[in-house]
């Protein structure tokens, strides 16, 4: 077999005769001396189990098909049985935050929590000085004082930024 690169003087003479090693083959460039390329093997990646569990979880609270879902947020209907079936890594931001739209995830950014990571708003805020000190001081509070807190600070953002950003 011979594959051509597109040059003319560029050829690749490609040999199946690998027998000895596993998912390698041999390549002759322009006559040089031949060279055993292995070929790396990838095995999936799946998304973390949490992730997974929660993502089940609410497409059958939601009793959404994988296609409907799919469909709402821009994947096919294979991506997302890969997805769930996990045969697929974690999708990328943009797309746990429209998971978590069509799925009615609340609190949103509860999806990111079980992948493991922040959502690019999380990002931001914990990056601002004095952000981790907030958090630590929050740690201590009881769930109504830190729904107060959360009201508060809805009450400053409308106040401050009514456009909604």
């Amino acid at each position: 077999m011979i594959i051509s690169t597109g040059a003319s003087s560029d050829t690749f003479k490609v040999s199946s005769n690998a027998k000895s090693i596993k998912n390698a083959f041999l390549v002759d460039y322009q006559d040089s001396p031949a060279i055993f390329v292995q070929m790396a093997i990838q095995e999936p990646t799946a998304a973390p189990d949490a992730f997974v569990r929660l993502l089940r979880k609410s497409i059958a609270q939601q009793r959404l098909s994988l296609r409907d879902i799919g469909r709402r947020i821009g994947a096919s209907t294979a991506y997302m049985s890969r997805l769930v079936n996990k045969q697929r890594g974690l999708p990328a931001d943009e797309t746990i935050i429209k998971l978590e739209e069509v799925l009615d995830i609340q609190p949103r950014g509860l999806l990111f929590d079980a992948a493991g990571r922040h959502d690019s708003v999380s990002s931001k805020v914990l990056k601002r000085d004095g952000a981790r000190i907030l958090m630590r001081t929050l740690a201590k509070l009881t769930d109504e004082e830190l729904t107060q807190v959360q009201k508060r600070a809805d009450e400053l953002a409308r106040k401050y930024h009514p456009e909604g950003k």
